[in-house]
């Protein structure tokens, strides 16, 4: 079963947004794009977008870490195979079929100021991919996909949500090369739609039959459903974006041999609300032209890793909050003697927070130790996480979920040494392949250990 939640637009004043949780089943043998956000943005660039003729380093990645993934599509839904999607929601909700208008995944994060001004407004939940490359030719080419749930509802309104490839060196100070075909304007909403630019458009409308009224997002009220009870199959496409576009090409020419920075962005616009992607096919980031010249590797990080991960400011997003010294990574030895029930502590996605359940677990193991004065015990507390998102972040996460539990016990007055280890997603309890088993690995484990 697939939970999503989902914010809707009503009279549309800023910032509101409400929330529907619409629940459906999985339809069997309905073949859908594989999401895989398991991958450093180091792993993404250089093992899945990087091409012929190029040299990358310097990754970075700023936004939440499920706003960037891998994708495969053993279908060709989108006349790409494989790739990058960077999204201003949550990658996993690109799954198909449409069965809903107006999907979204809202994460508060902050917005990028070069979008800004390609929309002339306030931008927010950006996702930037960025890196430094030397090509061995002249010419950089690169395929990309734009798809929206703004389709079709918002095409010429100020919802226009946007994203840019923004490429700095010598002779190209900022262009972005996210535009139409032999032009300068910038792919967008309104740029490419069912009536503007329609050839590069391809609609994916959801079929709404089984509510006998809707809301007209245009006339902001409820109209009579002219499709009730009228059931139309499931839209063509199983994807859920509304439209997307044809599969397009940035190119542009740059000097063979010299460093370049490029800027992969995404953002909402407006509001927080919808989400909307942009497709990188796989190995398409390349350099074509009629002569080549040798590079080296311009880039080297000896004995340091190449990636930095930058995660956007958000409400769930891991940050310790206080400034004492991280944990102590210690393993228990084999031959520990555990003496009261492990304590297995859930979390939601994304976060470290306690849920009030997850206080009232841990209750009842302050009140064992209390009612057992006379025992002499030690306590490890565990962290762990499910495998979306990064392997650094989700090591830094699973240490603040640790770091949580602790706290918590020493408020309460435990006594009892506590260790603090984190295992990130290295020891799942349950396949991450579904909703449940991704549930049961974001957790905490605390035992109590004779000492």
């Amino acid at each position: 079963m697939l939970a999503i939640m989902t914010p809707i637009r009503l009279s549309k004043p800023p910032g509101f947004i409400f929330y529907i949780f619409l629940i459906f089943w999985a339809l069997p043998g309905y073949s859908q794009i594989r999401i895989d956000t398991s991958l450093s943005a180091t792993q993404l660039v250089k093992e899945v977008l990087l091409g012929e003729g190029i040299i990358v380093g310097n990754v970075t990645f700023t936004g939440p870490k499920y706003a960037v993934s891998r994708f495969r599509d053993s279908t060709k839904i989108l006349s790409i195979h494989e790739g990058i999607l960077l999204t201003s929601g949550n990658a996993f909700m690109a799954k198909g079929p449409n069965k809903q208008a107006g999907m979204g995944w809202v994460s508060q994060s902050k917005g990028f100021t070069k979008l800004d001004s390609l929309t002339n407004g306030r931008t927010h939940d950006a996702a930037i991919l960025a890196f430094d490359f030397v090509t061995a030719a002249e010419a950089l080419t690169f395929n990309f996909i734009f798809a929206s749930e703004e389709y079709p509802e918002y095409v010429d309104s100020k919802y226009n949500d946007v994203f840019g490839f923004f490429i700095d060196g010598p002779g190209l100070p900022g262009v972005n090369l996210a535009t139409l075909p032999r032009s300068k304007v910038p792919v967008s909403i309104n740029s490419i739609n069912h009536k503007t630019n329609k050839k590069y458009f391809v609609s994916n409308p959801t079929h709404t039959y089984n509510d006998p009224v809707i809301y007209d997002v245009r006339l902001k009220k409820t109209i009579k459903n002219k499709n009730f009870g009228k059931e139309g199959g499931l839209p063509k496409y199983n994807i859920q974006y509304d439209g997307f576009t044809t599969v397009l090409e940035a190119v542009c020419r740059v000097i063979p041999g010299e460093v370049y920075h490029i800027q992969l962005a995404i953002a909402d616009a407006g509001d927080y609300s919808l989400d909307s992607g942009v497709f990188l096919e796989a190995h398409s980031f390349r350099s074509t032209g009629g002569s080549y010249v040798s590079i080296g590797n311009p880039f080297p990080t000896p004995g340091l890793p190449n990636d930095i991960l930058n995660p956007a400011v958000g409400p769930d997003l891991p940050s310790s909050g206080n400034k004492t010294e991280p944990p102590v990574v210690k393993e228990s030895p084999p031959s520990e003697k555990i003496v009261a029930p492990v304590h297995t502590v859930e979390f939601p996605f994304d976060a470290y927070h306690l849920t009030d359940s997850a206080q009232s677990q841990l209750l009842q193991l302050v009140h064992w130790l209390e009612t057992h004065p006379q025992a002499r015990v030690e306590l490890t507390v565990t962290g762990h996480t499910d495998s979306m998102g990064t392997y650094q972040y989700n090591e830094q996460l699973s240490r603040n979920r640790a770091r949580s539990v602790a706290d918590f016990l020493a408020s309460r007055g435990i006594k009892a040494p506590v260790t603090c280890t984190y295992r990130g997603e290295k020891e799942p309890l349950a396949p991450n392949d579904s909703d449940a088993g991704r549930a049961r690995n974001r957790r905490t484990a605390i035992k109590v250990i004779e000492k």
